[in-house]
C-alpha cells in the first residue's frame, strides 16, 4: 500500500540512484546490504513499479525511476529544510522566507529592508522571486511563496490583498522628446504617439487593458479606482462610496486648476455625476509589447516609442538608460497603480515571515522613493 511508503524509502531510493550500487548506498546510509535491498523491494511492491534494472555489474534506474527521482529529491530537501526551519523557529533565530514580488518592489523597496533585517536576524534565509502581478498571486495561492508584494489581480480563492501604497502613472520618454519639456501631460496628448508597453500578463499591462481604458481618448472625465474599491462601491459599502465621492471632488478641483491655466481645456461640469465603472481614457495600441520593464526602457531610449508606467516602475526602468529618459506625470484623470501584500486567508505566516513583513510595512515609507507615492 502507498501509505506504507516513508521518508526512509525515499532516502534509500535516492542513495542507490546516486551511487549506482546497493552495497555503496548501504555503506553511506549505515545499513546492511540485505536491509537496503529489502527496503527497495518494499518500495517497489508498494508502488507496483520497478524502480531499478539490476545486473551483476550495475544498478540503473528504470524509466519510472528516472521520472520519480527528482520528485524524491525535492521531497527529501523540503523535509530537511522544514526540520531546519522548525529548529530555527523553536530557538527564535531564523527560518526561510520566500517572497514573490514585482520588479520595482524588489529593486527599490526590499533591498534596504533586507539589509536591516538580516543584520538583526543573521540566521534567516530569504528567497526573492521576481514575478509579474498574476504570477505573484498564483505563487502565494500555490504555496510557492510565504507572501507576495505586487499589484492587484483578478480574484483568486483564499487570497487576500492588503494595500501598501499607490503610485501615479506617467509617460517615460527620451530626454529629447517634446514631452520631456512638460511638467504634466494629459492622456489626450498621447494621440498619435508611438507606444511600447507591457503585456497583459503584467499588473500594469492588465490595468491599462481594462474595459473602458480602450475607449475614446476624449473621455477624460472618470476617476480611476482600484478593482477592490469599485467592487466595494458596487456592493454599497459606505466607506467605498466615500472614496468615490472624494475622487470625484478631487478631479473637479483639478479641472478648475487646468481651466485656469488653459481656457481651452476640456472640463467636467460642476455637479455632474461620474459613472461607476468607467475607467478613463485609452492608450494607443502598443507597436511592441514586452514583459520586462528594463527591455521597455531600452526601447524607449532607442526611440522606438514612448511608454506609460507607474512612477516607481519608471524610476527602475530609468536605471537601464540613466539621464536619457524622463518621467512626466499624466493627469486628467490621474491614474494610480495599487501595490499591496498578497497572503493566503487560510494560512498564517511563520513567525519569521511575519517579522519580515512587519519590517517592510514599517521601513518602506521611510526610504528615498518618489514623493508621489501614497502610503496606506
Amino acid at each position: 500500500m502507498l501509505s506504507s511508503i516513508s521518508l526512509r524509502h525515499m532516502r534509500v531510493f535516492a542513495a542507490v540512484a546516486d551511487h549506482g550500487s546497493f552495497s555503496a548506498a548501504a555503506d553511506v546510509l549505515g545499513l546492511t546490504p540485505p536491509a537496503l535491498t529489502s527496503t527497495i523491494r518494499q518500495f517497489e511492491e508498494a508502488t507496483g513499479a520497478a524502480l531499478f534494472d539490476r545486473t551483476t555489474r550495475q544498478v540503473t534506474l528504470t524509466q519510472t525511476g528516472e521520472r520519480f527521482l527528482p520528485i524524491a529529491r525535492r521531497l527529501l530537501a523540503d523535509f530537511e529544510e522544514a526540520l531546519g526551519d522548525l529548529d530555527a523557529l523553536s530557538k527564535g533565530v531564523g527560518g526561510k522566507i520566500t517572497i514573490a514580488a514585482a520588479p520595482s518592489v524588489l529593486t527599490r523597496i526590499l533591498p534596504a529592508v533586507i539589509s536591516e533585517f538580516v543584520a538583526a536576524h543573521p540566521d534567516a534565509r530569504i528567497r526573492l522571486d521576481e514575478r509579474n502581478a498574476g504570477e505573484v498571486h498564483e505563487a502565494v495561492a500555490n504555496n510557492a511563496a510565504d507572501f507576495g508584494i505586487a499589484g492587484e489581480w483578478q480574484a483568486l480563492p483564499d487570497i487576500a490583498f492588503r494595500p501598501l501604497f499607490s503610485d501615479r502613472f506617467g509617460v517615460l520618454c527620451r530626454a529629447d522628446h517634446a514631452f520631456a519639456q512638460k511638467s504634466v501631460l494629459r492622456w489626450s496628448d498621447l494621440t498619435g504617439e508611438r507606444l511600447v508597453g507591457l503585456g497583459p500578463e503584467s499588473g500594469t499591462g492588465a490595468l491599462m487593458a481594462q474595459p473602458g481604458v480602450t475607449s475614446d481618448l476624449s473621455s477624460d472625465t472618470m476617476p480611476v479606482l482600484s478593482p477592490a474599491v469599485r467592487d466595494a462601491v458596487a456592493a454599497g459599502i459606505p466607506a467605498a462610496k466615500t472614496v468615490l465621492a472624494r475622487a470625484q471632488k478631487a478631479m473637479r478641483a483639478e479641472e478648475k486648476v487646468l481651466r485656469s491655466l488653459d481656457p481651452n481645456a476640456s472640463s467636467v461640469e460642476e455637479g455632474s455625476d461620474i459613472a461607476l465603472g468607467a475607467t478613463g481614457p485609452i492608450l494607443p495600441r502598443p507597436i511592441v509589447e514586452t514583459s520586462n520593464t528594463i527591455t521597455l526602457a531600452a526601447m524607449v531610449a532607442e526611440g522606438v516609442g514612448i511608454t506609460v508606467l507607474p512612477e516607481l516602475a519608471a524610476r527602475v526602468s530609468d536605471m537601464a538608460a540613466p539621464e536619457k529618459l524622463v518621467f512626466v506625470p499624466l493627469t486628467t484623470p490621474e491614474r494610480h497603480r495599487h501595490i499591496g501584500v498578497i497572503t493566503r486567508k487560510s494560512k498564517s505566516l511563520s513567525p519569521i515571515a511575519r517579522l519580515f513583513l512587519d519590517q517592510v510595512i514599517a521601513l518602506a515609507p521611510k526610504q528615498d522613493l518618489p514623493a508621489s507615492l501614497t502610503w496606506y
